[in-house]
């Protein structure tokens, strides 16, 4: 009985802390509010749990892990065996078609994981995978329209923001109350082929124009 009440308790705990972070996330979340919702003092609640920290890796490990998962098999499967051609000339129909397989793997994991899913979208942790991993994936898009490796630091910093900017609209789609998922799969979906084919199509005219105006002018004359 003894045994059965302490486990009743550890799952009240873990119900309570997947409330509390899921509404505050990691950082906002308290100890005290856990033990609270738990019904329980705070003194009882770290005969179970260390810390926050524990609880919620008790509690999202296994979508960690299947985060962990996509980005790596995404990478393996399709960045890396296509690298010689993006180093070329990416190919923005074939960079889409990679952000759609990597839309249909989180949406999928969110319909298996939704509470999970959700706490893991405040961890920063996973945030900075995501953002490296974007980073690595539209590198060649933004390095194809740079003529000059002076401008380095510049393809470094737009890089990084842009791949920032991409999670930052990931976690505005899924965070919208009150939506199907057709529609926050095809919101999502819409959302990061947008974003290559507008980010491609400025480039392009950027160096369009720095072409322009950089050519001697007397060629641009008989132009």
């Amino acid at each position: 009985m003894a045994q059965f009440l302490k486990e009743e308790q550890r799952q009240a705990i873990i119900e309570a802390a997947r409330q509390e972070l899921r509404e505050k996330g990691y950082q906002d979340a308290s100890m005290r509010s856990i033990a609270a919702k738990a019904e329980m003092t705070v003194g009882n609640l770290y005969r179970y749990f260390k810390n926050k920290e524990e609880i919620q890796e008790h509690i999202v490990s296994h979508a960690r892990d299947e985060i962990d998962d996509i980005l790596r098999e995404l990478t393996v499967d399709t960045v890396s065996k296509e690298a010689r051609v993006f180093s070329i000339k990416t190919d923005v129909n074939e960079l889409s078609k990679l952000m759609d397989r990597f839309s249909d793997r989180l949406i999928g994991l969110y319909q298996i994981r939704p509470d999970e899913f959700m706490i893991l979208l405040t961890d920063e942790k996973t945030e900075e995978k995501i953002i490296r991993w974007f980073t690595r994936t539209i590198r060649s898009l933004v390095d194809q329209h740079y003529l000059f490796d002076s401008q380095q630091q510049e393809r470094d910093l737009l890089t990084g923001t842009y791949a920032k900017c991409i999670c930052t609209g990931i976690k505005t789609i899924f965070n919208e109350k009150d939506i199907s998922i057709e529609s926050l799969s095809s919101a999502l979906k819409t959302f990061l082929h947008s974003f290559i084919v507008m980010l491609d199509s400025d480039f392009t005219q950027r160096n369009d124009a720095y072409s322009f105006y950089h050519i001697p002018n007397a060629e641009k004359e008989q132009q």
